[in-house]
């Protein structure tokens, strides 16, 4: 419902345990920020009471939808100074993901630090020329992209990441690092908490020689840095060898290079391919009927989609870049070399001339992503992190 500047007041007024403040948050056909919406469901069923407050550039008049654990308010970006000025005046915890550089400052300058947590998922304290490979050399002067990023993003994060009253959360060290060296700043009372990976959702069903023909592609094409070319382009080196006609294959997953990327593999009437967005349980359903989990990458803070394969039993071929070796080795996954086409064919033949290995790679991966990534490695210690943040 439309809210007016009491309503908002009066919701953040209630008791609560929490006040999780974002950018994006997900709304009846709206996506974005689907991280941040399980982790306040888990809060919920751990019994805390919570507000989220999305403050959105193209968001037009407050709205306020409440129900028994969580109350959600949308406003205009421009409005957040208002509900700072109320949370600061309070008690409970204070959590912001991905913050904007103003929301950084404000938050710091009303809440008292001891209060706040805040959590860099990569893209906000992240030199964009680290994903430069995403742009043609004709469009990447277009956005900027031979510049360092804007100034003010840099700033506001250095004096962020020096404030020693403050929780920074990131979701790898590979992460922490990357961001320390590109803000030019130290993090002072820094953590390193995975997203969590659901591994009642994605449940384990262990591989075996039979699986090792079975080989799922499930991905966003949204960007180059998912890095599907390389897996696309491993298919076609497959093509020429005999037995590449008893594989199948199922590319799946949606995005502005999806149509180009996978044009070359209409011909191969073993590879079907599924353009569209596919829901967790849709994703849970095509995890459980594939043995081999292609997850190409060019760059990645941690690699969830990953981290639901491995919870899965999949074996996983991937590549080794940015934080995919703090999540997984060669003990679970197969792990090649950066932009390798060829490389990564080989990877796939080894499984399927070496079928016995499935058992052993999906144990070990299931077992490793649930003890580094599953409920008690991230959510108890988030909510640790929310109850310690009290001053009640």
């Amino acid at each position: 419902m439309t809210a007016g500047p009491a309503l908002v007041r009066r919701a953040l007024s209630a008791p609560l345990d929490y006040v999780l403040l974002c950018p994006a948050y997900p709304s009846h056909g709206r996506s974005g920020g689907e991280f941040i919406r399980t982790r306040v469901e888990a809060y919920c069923n751990a019994g805390l009471r919570g507000a989220v407050v999305e403050y959105a550039t193209g968001t037009q008049d407050a709205t306020v939808e409440a129900d028994e654990m969580v109350t959600v308010i949308r406003l205009p970006a421009p409005s957040l100074p208002d509900v700072v000025e109320v949370v600061g005046r309070r008690q409970y915890p204070v959590l912001a993901h991905s913050p904007t550089p103003e929301a950084q400052d404000l938050l710091r300058d009303k809440v008292a630090g001891e209060r706040l947590t805040f959590w860099f998922h990569g893209y906000e304290v992240r030199d964009h020329r680290r994903l430069y490979g995403n742009y043609s050399s004709r469009e990447a002067p277009r956005y900027g992209l031979l510049l360092r990023p804007p100034q003010p993003a840099m700033e506001a994060a250095a004096r962020t990441f020096r404030d020693p009253r403050v929780t920074k959360v990131f979701v790898s060290g590979f992460q922490m690092r990357a961001s320390e060296f590109d803000v030019g700043a130290e993090v002072d009372n820094g953590v390193v908490i995975p997203n969590h990976i659901d591994g009642e959702s994605f449940r384990y069903r262990n591989r075996g020689a039979a699986d090792a023909r079975s080989i799922l592609l499930m991905r966003s094409f949204r960007a180059r840095n998912y890095g599907n070319d390389i897996a696309l382009r491993a298919i076609e080196h497959l093509s020429a060898r005999a037995g590449f006609s008893d594989l199948q294959f199922t590319i799946r997953g949606f995005g502005a290079l999806f149509e180009a990327e996978t044009a070359g593999l209409f011909r191969y009437e073993n590879v079907d391919i599924v353009q569209r967005y596919s829901t967790p349980v849709e994703m849970a359903a095509a995890h459980y009927s594939h043995g081999v989990f292609l997850c190409p990458s060019r760059y990645d803070t941690q690699g969830v989609m990953l981290g639901e394969a491995m919870a899965s039993g999949m074996v996983c071929v991937t590549n080794r870049v940015a934080a995919i070796p703090e999540f997984t080795d060669e003990t679970c996954s197969l792990l090649v070399k950066p932009d390798d086409p060829l490389s990564f064919a080989e990877a796939i033949w080894a499984l399927v001339e070496n079928p016995h290995v499935l058992a052993g790679f999906s144990r070990r991966a299931a077992a490793r992503v649930r003890s580094q990534c599953g409920y008690d490695a991230t959510i108890a210690r988030e909510l640790e992190l929310i109850r310690n943040g009290s001053v009640l």
